[in-house]
């Protein structure tokens, strides 16, 4: 069986130890403080946080991912939801409907675990104030003895609500007033993140200590991979290795991915080297293609051209003549106007001084085809 695993939450053997993340982290909860973890996509941030919280005794979790959340009504029933998956965890079914009744929840069965589950009617829309129950429901359940800690995943995407700033207002106006209950806010897009807790005229400045999640000490990392390749007997040369990193600009999430592609494209016992690495990375393009197909239709002739160009010359220096030229583009003003939509579009993203691809692989395949 692979054992690398990617795309997904990861714990125990399967998630590759941070310890001074993990102690500082679990420090924080301990004492009831809010915390915001910011980290570029696919670092482990919310492994890092539910590994963490899994091996602190007794304490359970009301984990609520508000990736692309809508409405504040969206984000009122995410979080209901995932109190009702920490309640339906601990078999308290009867409990879920006397408590949100008002919310009609219907229950049905999985059809693969067998267990109940249940949904929100949707008829039913909350506003903003609703926050204030949902709060005050979340303190009912904390205690010394059963702990709660809240996780907010993707919490900058709670600023593409119409009334962003009621709802953090209210969100904050209670959160303030439960310090037994740490809550946790991770990101992914830093600056967003920071406008939240570092702009003096947000809800939330100062509310909360930064934790930053970068990318795993690589000789630790390293270690963990080549474990891992040991469990077919596989092993993978030092160059290799560093070529599948650079590949992926060292991000966890993606070596994994790769580091998959390599297992099911190399037999028990094998030596990997450079050779099967785009083998590998072929596999991974089979599997994306109708993504990459999608991106070329939605993205301009020009903003292909710039994609191309990162791809080939890096994302340093994209208003320089070397890259201009290289590019095919006349004017600095149109890639900034390119760079921007692309952003936009969420198929680049700005990290340290450079413009990166948020799917490594979209960059590798632009080389593969040479377009």
């Amino acid at each position: 069986m692979n054992p690398f695993h990617y795309g997904q939450i990861v714990k125990e053997e399967d998630f590759c130890q941070r310890p001074e993340l993990d102690k500082k982290l679990a420090a924080e909860i301990k004492r009831g403080q809010n915390v915001y973890i910011q980290g570029e996509r696919r670092t482990g941030k919310t492994s890092l946080i539910c590994e963490t919280i899994r091996k602190l005794r007794k304490t359970r979790m009301i984990y609520a991912d508000l990736l692309e959340v809508k409405s504040s009504d969206d984000f009122v029933k995410r979080i209901v939801t995932a109190i009702i998956a920490m309640e339906n965890s601990a078999g308290f079914a009867d409990k879920i409907f006397r408590k949100f009744s008002h919310l009609r929840p219907v229950a049905s069965v999985d059809p693969i675990t067998g267990l109940p589950t249940f949904t929100l009617d949707s008829s039913v829309e909350l506003k903003p104030d609703s926050i204030h129950g949902v709060a005050d429901l979340i303190l009912s359940y904390h205690s010394k003895t059963k702990p709660i800690v809240v996780v907010l995943d993707e919490f900058q995407d709670i600023l593409n609500l119409g009334d962003a700033r009621e709802t953090l207002a209210l969100l904050r106006s209670k959160i303030q007033f439960q310090s037994d209950i740490p809550y946790i806010f991770a990101g992914s897009i830093r600056n967003k993140l920071d406008g939240i807790f570092n702009d003096p005229e947000s809800a939330f400045f100062k509310s909360a200590i930064p934790i930053q999640v970068g990318p795993i000490d690589k000789d630790r990392f390293q270690k963990f991979i080549i474990n891992k390749f040991r469990i077919g007997k596989r092993r993978i040369t030092a160059d290799s290795l560093k070529t599948v990193f650079a590949v992926c600009f060292n991000i966890p999430g993606d070596i994994q991915q790769l580091c998959g592609a390599l297992w099911d494209t190399t037999a028990y016992g094998a030596d990997i080297a450079d050779r099967q690495i785009p083998i590998a990375l072929e596999q991974i393009f089979a599997h994306e293609l109708k993504g990459y197909e999608t991106i070329l239709k939605i993205v301009s002739k020009q903003q292909l051209k710039l994609l191309i160009g990162l791809a080939r010359l890096g994302g340093r220096a994209p208003m320089s003549s070397v890259f201009l030229k290289g590019s095919g583009i006349p004017q600095a003003s149109s890639v900034q106007r390119a760079l921007n939509r692309l952003m936009d579009l969420k198929i680049i993203f700005y990290y340290e001084d450079e413009y990166r691809f948020v799917n490594p692989f979209l960059r590798a395949w632009l080389l593969y085809k040479k377009l």
